[in-house]
């Protein structure tokens, strides 16, 4: 089931405010003040965070039939984000009042942290020849045309990168892609029958693959498609996201 996201909601908050500074000025008389309105922001955080508290606890449907999934990541997002919205809901209207500077002082280190912990925890590819950075730029990887998929690192920081593996010769044994998106994004197509190991990871981002998308303030699960024990050639994609984007989706053939 799938609840409000975050692009609904802000949007229609962002519709709320400019209908309400429309009327002010088109229609005589009217004269909402906004200033009152902005003190309900809070409710904003608060339908995310319960909208993801119940997006944590899910199901996805496979070939292998149906699988019962709980995302970590979602769950803490959601408990800090309704968190906020009930602190300062309840601050801005005068309900209870809670000294807010302890939490941010340990919220802003642990999220560096993580941002740290996500760059580190890249398996090392010292072996790989392939790779490419994108720095405020596009760079596209692959086609229609056959080509020889390696291991190898891809960063994008503030552009994009567009990866189509449905042509490529996939190695013997084991090909690690590693996919990081610094304020910028990434998106894979595979072949629907690759055989893939996919480790994803996000903070202030969202990663997915297929149909499974994890994101917020941290996110991230592992999953194994098309794999099983005779399975030997894998591509094995660890995919992370700080501010940014990283989309896996098969083709449609």
């Amino acid at each position: 089931m799938r609840f409000f996201g975050g692009r609904f909601v802000i949007g229609l908050a962002i519709v709320v405010i400019g209908l309400i500074l429309l009327l002010n000025n088109l229609i005589e008389g009217v004269d909402i003040d906004v200033r009152q309105i902005l003190q309900f922001w809070p409710v904003i955080p608060l339908i995310l965070g319960i909208s993801w508290l119940f997006a944590s606890f899910g199901s996805t449907s496979s070939d292998q039939g149906k699988k019962v999934f709980f995302s970590w990541g979602q769950f803490f997002t959601a408990i800090i984000a309704i968190a906020i919205g009930v602190i300062f809901l309840g601050r801005n209207l005068d309900l209870f009042y809670v000294d807010t500077r302890l939490f941010w002082n340990l919220f802003w280190p642990v999220i560096l942290i993580l941002i740290g912990f996500s760059l580190l925890r890249g398996r090392a590819l010292s072996s790989g020849k392939g790779g490419r950075f994108a720095f405020m730029g596009g760079v596209n990887v692959g086609g229609s045309q056959p080509w020889k998929l390696e291991s190898g690192s891809y960063f994008a920081f503030m552009g994009g990168i567009d990866m189509d593996l449905t042509s490529a010769e996939i190695a013997k044994g084991e090909t690690i892609l590693d996919l990081t998106a610094f304020m910028g994004g990434i998106d894979v197509k595979i072949p629907r029958d690759l055989a893939v190991i996919y480790e994803g990871s996000a903070v202030f981002g969202g990663v997915s693959f297929k149909d499974q998308e994890d994101g917020g303030i941290v996110g991230g699960r592992r999953i194994e498609h098309n794999i099983d024990q005779s399975t030997t050639d894998i591509v094995r994609i660890q995919a992370r996201a700080i501010m940014g984007g990283v989309e896996i989706k098969e083709t449609k053939d």
